[in-house]
C-alpha cells in the first residue's frame, strides 16, 4: 500500500547537504549522526584529509583487456573495485597500454584486427592503425618518445608508429615466430618482447630495433605476460605453460 503523500512529500526537510552540498567537492551524503552527512567521492578516487574534497582522480591504476571490454581498477583504495570503460565495439582486446602524458588508452584488437585508443572515461575512442594488421598482440606506449609499439603474431612483426598512427615503421621482421608482449625502457633506450612460439624466449633490442639479444631461452613453455621493474633494474613474466611469474 503507498500513498502520493508518502512517494512525493510536500514538506520541505533542511539538511546539511541542502546548502552548498555541504562543502563537498563531489557526494553529500546523509548520515544519522553528527554532523549528520559524510562526503564521499567517485569509486576508486581518494577523500583528501579535509574530509571534504576529493583528489582529481586515482593516482595509482591497473588497467585491464577482458576481450569484450576494458577496466580500471584503482589501487588508491582497499576495495580494489573495476569499472568498466565506456567504450563500443570492443571485440577481442588482447593488450592494454596507458599515456600518462594525454592520458589516453590504447589496446590491440584481435577481431577487428586494428590499434585503438580512448581516455580513460572511454570517450573520444579512436581506430590508431587498422591497415596491414593481421593479429596485433603485445601493445607498449613510449611516453617519452610520443611513439607506439606493438607486436603481431600474424605478420611476425614489430612496428612502430606515432600515437597518432603516423610515421609507421617496421622494426623486426626476421625471426621472430609467435611475438606477444612487449614492453618498453624509454629511459634506457630499451624494447623488451615475449616470443612463444617452437622456440620460447624473450628478447631485449634498443628501440631503433638495432642491438637485438636473446635474454632469456631456457626453461620457457608459452612465456605471455611481460612487465619491468624500472627501479630495480628486472624483468617479471608470466608462462601459460608452465603456470609460473618469474
Amino acid at each position: 500500500v503507498s500513498s502520493d503523500s508518502v512517494l512525493s512529500p510536500s514538506w520541505t526537510v533542511s539538511s546539511p547537504c541542502s546548502v552548498r552540498n555541504g562543502d563537498c567537492s563531489h557526494l553529500c551524503l546523509l548520515s544519522p549522526i553528527t554532523p549528520y552527512y559524510q562526503c564521499a567521492c567517485p569509486t576508486g578516487v581518494q577523500l583528501l584529509e579535509d574530509g571534504k574534497t576529493c583528489r582529481d582522480g586515482a593516482t595509482q591504476l591497473l588497467l585491464l583487456a577482458r576481450r569484450t571490454d576494458l577496466r580500471r581498477i584503482s589501487l588508491d583504495t582497499p576495495d580494489f573495485t573495476d569499472v568498466i570503460l565506456q567504450t563500443d565495439d570492443i571485440r577481442h582486446a588482447i593488450a592494454i597500454d596507458y599515456d600518462p602524458v594525454d592520458g589516453h588508452v590504447y589496446w590491440t584488437d584481435d577481431e577487428v584486427r586494428a590499434i585503438r585508443r580512448s581516455y580513460l572515461d572511454g570517450s573520444d575512442a579512436q581506430f590508431i592503425v587498422t591497415s596491414q594488421v593481421n593479429h596485433p598482440d603485445g601493445i607498449a606506449v613510449d611516453w617519452i618518445a610520443r611513439n607506439l609499439y606493438w607486436t603481431d603474431t600474424g605478420t611476425d612483426r614489430i612496428e612502430v608508429t606515432r600515437l597518432n598512427g603516423t610515421m609507421r615503421k617496421i622494426l623486426i621482421s626476421e625471426d621472430l615466430d609467435e611475438p606477444r608482449a612487449i614492453v618498453l625502457d624509454p629511459v634506457a633506450g630499451y624494447m623488451y618482447w615475449t616470443d612463444w612460439g617452437e622456440v620460447p624466449k624473450i628478447e631485449r633490442a634498443d628501440l631503433d630495433g638495432t642491438e637485438r639479444l636473446v635474454m632469456v631461452n631456457t626453461s620457457l613453455g608459452w612465456p605471455n605476460g611481460l612487465a619491468l621493474d624500472y627501479a630495480d633494474r628486472m624483468i617479471y613474466w608470466g608462462d601459460a605453460k608452465t603456470d609460473k611469474i618469474e
